[in-house]
């Protein structure tokens, strides 16, 4: 079968490759792929900028498929979604406290074992999600960020109804957190540049609730202490990386306010120690997801309250990928998907 492979380490040195097809074994079953979409992460690992992978790997850890093997409660032609990890040490406190996306040996797919940018994937039986039936299998394929930033602003940042939410930066991570925002019941503004792309992804903002669009060179921060009546949003949360917006979130934040640290920047960010002690702000870094939170997004996806289909912008085969990983990264849609 091909598979768009990382064969070794160092920028680019990824191609389309003949692979052998993953063998069923006892806790994983094997799922057709059917869609996958390409991560920011994605794009890290093929240019060697910081995220740990270990080649040669298939890449791709977004997708939807089919199962292909009847095995426990699941039946062949089930159409499914999986989680990410694909192994845990089982042994270590987090693992035995229920907590396993968060291990330290964690492998997962498209990272260090094998991903979804190909025809066929082995998974953990334990990690798969049903998709339900009025969903695509494009719009299910981007599941797993959606369940990222729930799990983060929910679960881990006990988002409340009438909350007053900042989000900065408008890509993928972004425009998830604005509907989950809001079918939480808060009030939501969100952060962008003057650029083009971002202008693309602020409109869009707006379409899917946000009810305020701000500009990071127009002080973002005095336009939420102003809609907040001066006192800052409950919830900060920076999804962009750049160390100027990670900056201009922590003074968003009230006072005993939340900042959710979801971006990756590119280079260490200097922040004011002092500014958080006073502001005793609590300050969330981000990984990973929960078995629980792929449920609740799956249900708000259903429902109609978190919508995927407006944050793709183009879909592609697997042998257009270099057409695919170009658009990526410089086109102004917010995923770019791959079919094999």
């Amino acid at each position: 079968m091909k598979a768009l492979v990382k064969y070794a380490k160092g920028p680019w040195n990824i191609r389309l490759e003949d692979v052998p097809e993953p063998q069923t074994k006892d806790g994983y079953i094997i799922v057709d792929v059917k869609a996958a979409g390409i991560c920011a992460s994605d794009l890290l690992i093929i240019h060697d900028k910081g995220h740990p992978y270990e080649p040669p790997v298939i890449l791709g850890h977004e997708f939807s498929g089919v199962v292909a093997e009847d095995k426990g409660e699941w039946r062949k032609g089930d159409r499914v979604t999986s989680q990410t990890t694909f192994s845990t040490c089982g042994k270590c406190y987090l693992c035995r406290s229920g907590y396993p996306q968060h291990c330290p040996e964690k492998r997962v797919i498209g990272v260090k074992a094998n991903g979804a940018f190909t025809e066929k994937i082995l998974v953990p039986i334990d990690g798969l999600h049903r998709i339900p039936n009025n969903l695509s299998f494009e719009e299910a394929a981007i599941t797993e960020i959606g369940a990222d930033v729930l799990y983060a602003l929910n679960e881990r940042a006990g988002l409340q109804p009438g909350q007053f939410v900042v989000i900065f930066g408008p890509g993928a991570v972004g425009l998830f957190a604005v509907q989950v925002a809001k079918a939480t019941g808060a009030e939501v503004a969100v952060v962008g540049t003057k650029t083009e792309r971002d202008e693309y992804r602020l409109n869009l903002a707006e379409r899917l609730g946000a009810d305020y669009v701000l500009y990071a060179e127009e002080d973002p921060v005095s336009e939420v202490k102003k809609l907040t009546n001066g006192t800052g949003a409950d919830i900060t949360f920076e999804a962009s990386g750049a160390p100027p917006a990670i900056l201009q979130a922590l003074e968003a934040t009230r006072n005993l306010g939340k900042l959710i640290a979801f971006g990756i920047p590119k280079r260490d960010v200097t922040i004011p120690w002092n500014r958080m002690v006073f502001k005793a702000i609590e300050v969330i870094f981000h990984l990973s997801s929960s078995w629980t939170s792929w449920e609740k997004i799956l249900t708000l996806m259903k429902e109609g309250k978190v919508k995927t289909r407006p944050l793709i912008s183009k879909v592609y085969r697997l042998e257009e990928w270099e057409k695919a990983l170009e658009e990526a990264e410089h086109g102004y849609g917010a995923r770019v998907v791959l079919k094999p």
